[in-house]
């Protein structure tokens, strides 16, 4: 193939053309798919154009110049973290996608300040409502992204700095509390659904939940070798995660994840109504044969459908909605019937199942070491800011029981 040439018969690289008024041009592709060009009165010019664009793109300055966004960047430190797990890069993506992207993200990093992060997460929380959980997540992909362009020398402070600490502290212990489901609470949605005609297949998973504290990701991937009814224990070893598609990359699928931390594996004493319910699981699986799931080479998993897969945090989520809407439907009907004030379920998540055994361990004064062991916590303090919570509360329960005890006031 013949070399392109410019009237002075110079040959010309890939990207470089002539126009017919005698002036260059250098055609390239930005990181946004969008063609742009750089032009000069003369080919000597156009190459020195040509290096300082390079050069620039090589140190991070990017294709927008000086209006690099808050996505590029993100999408550029999430291709530097060599070696995370795949589950960690698809939850990475997922939430700064579905959160970020499409508004806040595509503001310039040099446009960004702290001000402006501090009503982000204001929105996030109250327009959206988003646990501050999940904030804090996307705080980290945030900071990630405005730290390395503060290191790529964008900017000169990363505005992201204490942000989200200041957010926590602003909004209050109050609004970061994770709601427990109380004992009557408990005992009724769990009465609702055992033995029912429609819901009452989850009798037994969410007893497990509620009996364990397990992490739902813990309870999806458990195998039956876990379990020893024997020793009452139970193995947490790894859980089951769903990795979210990502663009260019895998389709959405199951994966085996190791628990990140030491204190993840651990076991899990099984009290009696927990042994009952994984019998009650066992005997649904004989009629189905045990059919499982094969994951990453696990198999043999306790909680699965009619056909053999496993649950996910999505699917037991979505149910915990359809058994609360379901059950406050049913009761505000029979309560307008008996004319008597209803007796209404909260919103439950899978988490909150997990928060209210932690709840129920605090209430009873269990060892607080003990706690965090069963629970799997990494830092004792996260034991601790629950413990201190409940024994608030227990405070003034004790309080009012002395004056009826004593009833000398």
């Amino acid at each position: 193939m013949a070399s392109r040439k410019d009237s002075k018969g110079r040959v010309l690289q890939k990207g470089e053309a002539q126009r017919k008024d005698g002036r260059y041009h250098f055609a390239y592709t930005n990181i946004a798919g969008k063609r742009c060009f750089i032009y000069a009165d003369s080919l000597l010019e156009l190459r020195q154009k040509e290096r300082e664009h390079h050069v620039a793109d090589w140190q991070g300055a990017t294709q927008y110049g000086t209006q690099a966004s808050l996505n590029f960047m993100f999408d550029r430190s999430l291709a530097l973290k060599i070696g995370i797990k795949p589950s960690t890069y698809a939850s990475y993506r997922q939430s700064y996608d579905n959160h970020v992207r499409e508004e806040f993200g595509r503001q310039a990093v040099k446009n960004i300040n702290y001000s402006d992060i501090q009503a982000f997460y204001s929105y996030l929380m109250k327009s959206k409502g988003l646990a501050m959980s999940t904030i804090e997540h996307i705080h980290l992909q945030i900071y990630s992204a405005l730290k390395l362009a503060l290191q790529d020398g964008m900017i000169l402070k990363n505005p992201a700095d204490g942000a989200f600490g200041d957010f926590k502290r602003a909004v209050g212990d109050d609004e970061r509390k994770i709601r427990a489901l109380t004992l009557d609470e408990q005992k009724e949605f769990l009465e609702y659904i055992d033995g029912h005609p429609v819901r009452g297949r989850y009798h037994s998973i969410f007893q497990v939940m509620l009996g364990t504290g397990l992490r739902v990701g813990e309870l999806c991937g458990l195998r039956w070798q876990d379990i020893d009814v024997e020793k009452r224990l139970l193995d947490v070893n790894h859980g089951i995660v769903l990795v979210k598609a990502v663009k260019g990359g895998e389709k959405e699928h199951l994966t085996v994840s190791l628990p990140k931390t030491k204190a993840g594996i651990r076991q899990v004493p099984l009290m009696k109504p927990v042994i009952e319910a994984f019998m009650e699981e066992y005997r649904w699986a004989q009629t189905k044969h045990f059919v499982s799931d094969t994951i990453d080479g696990y198999t043999d998993f306790i909680f699965t459908k009619q056909n053999g897969n496993v649950y996910t945090s999505v699917r037991l989520d979505k149910a915990l909605s359809d058994i609360v809407k379901a059950h406050n439907k049913q009761e505000e009907a029979m309560a307008e019937l008996e004319d008597r004030k209803p007796v209404l379920l909260p919103h439950i998540s899978n988490h909150m199942l997990r928060h209210t055994f932690c709840k129920r361990l605090c209430e009873r004064d269990v060892n607080v070491k003990v706690i965090q062991t069963v629970m799997g916590h990494a830092s004792i303090n996260i034991t601790l800011d629950i413990y201190a919570e409940v024994s608030k509360a227990k405070q003034f329960e004790e309080i009012d029981k002395l004056a009826d005890e004593l009833d000398v006031f």
